[in-house]
């Protein structure tokens, strides 16, 4: 399957949840502590999707979003917001209209439909 670049903001747990990603088959690449250095990554290695946590510190989640939106080649990369609280959910929703925002458990059916449409 093509890669997933997973962001979430504490290190100790992005290897958790990258885990559950590989587990399912799909190639993770994780980033947890830059966000530029997470564009770059999406950049130069056009992902299936970034997924990004809104568990943790959500406005470099919704940073990142912007930052790939700005770049003529990230704005074909989609952007699946994942967990997170209300609050959270609605400042990405607002900064990001066209967010998808999802419940974890969800995520891996979100990413294997994105693969689907980007193999036709």
């Amino acid at each position: 399957m093509p890669p997933v670049l997973l962001l979430h903001w504490d290190w100790s747990e992005v290897i958790d949840l990258a885990a559950e990603l590989q587990n399912e088959g799909w190639d993770v690449m994780t980033e947890s502590d830059d966000g530029v250095r997470a564009v770059r990554t999406a950049l130069d290695h056009p992902p299936i999707a970034v997924a990004v946590s809104l568990r943790v510190a959500p406005k470099h989640g919704r940073d990142v979003a912007l930052a790939l939106a700005g770049q003529t080649s990230g704005r074909s990369i989609p952007v699946v917001f994942f967990d997170g609280d209300e609050r959270a959910r609605k400042m990405v929703k607002k900064a990001v209209p066209e967010a998808v925002i999802v419940a974890w458990v969800d995520l891996p059916a979100v990413l294997a439909s994105l693969a689907a449409r980007r193999s036709e």
